[in-house]
């Protein structure tokens, strides 16, 4: 994980360092906070490695009933870049396997490294992305299974995971980041078949440290 923030940061600070040649010198602040986040996604799927199911099996569900809840804590000049660390938490109460029944649920563990930046300004209103990667960490067919799966070995698993994001985000007095709605893609795999795919909405409420 340290290696992708590592890159990611480098990629920040690259795009940030190219925008500044291209426009009028300003000072630049670097500041700190935290976000905390809320999502709602619009389609989840998540598919087992063969260590622990063979034939492959997968869960998903579209319109997820509850929301996704997480927080990131973030680095940046906002009028150029932010790097970010975050961590969620998705629980999908419907989720199944439409092709053979083993159980109902699914929970999601999202953890990302993440640049972002602004790619049109207009007043307070900006339109910013996002591209990050991490892990992220998978259980299915968590309740209601039937008799022939009860005594099933069913743990976590694993995908190595990228994401991108459109943002629409409020900026306010002296460059605070106030509050962004974001769609979102994120998708992923591992060895032995394991893979995962999610698309959403979310909204994030920023903050900042210091003035």
């Amino acid at each position: 994980m340290k290696y992708i923030l590592l890159c990611l940061s480098i990629l920040g600070l690259s795009f940030g360092k190219g925008q500044a040649q291209d426009a009028p010198k300003t000072k630049t602040k670097i500041h700190l906070g935290y976000a905390l986040f809320m999502n709602y996604n619009l389609y989840s799927w998540y598919q087992k490695p063969s260590t622990i199911e063979t034939p492959l099996s997968s869960s998903g569900q579209v319109l997820n009933v509850l929301p996704g809840l997480g927080v990131n804590f973030w680095v940046g000049d906002v009028d150029h870049w932010i790097v970010s660390l975050e961590a969620g938490m998705e629980y999908l109460p419907f989720a199944f396997d439409t092709d053979r029944y083993k159980g109902l649920g699914a929970l999601s563990i999202p953890v990302l490294a993440k640049v972002q930046f602004p790619v049109a300004k207009q007043k307070s209103l900006w339109l910013m992305l996002h591209v990050g990667a991490g892990a992220q960490f998978l259980h299915t067919d968590i309740y209601a299974r039937p008799d022939a799966y009860l005594n099933a070995v069913n743990p976590f698993f694993t995908t190595i995971v990228g994401e991108v994001g459109l943002h629409l985000s409020a900026i306010g007095r002296k460059r605070q980041h106030i509050r962004e709605a974001e769609l979102f893609f994120r998708a992923g795999g591992a060895p032995l078949g394991a893979a995962s795919f999610t698309t959403g909405l979310r909204l994030t409420f920023w903050n900042r440290f210091g003035k």
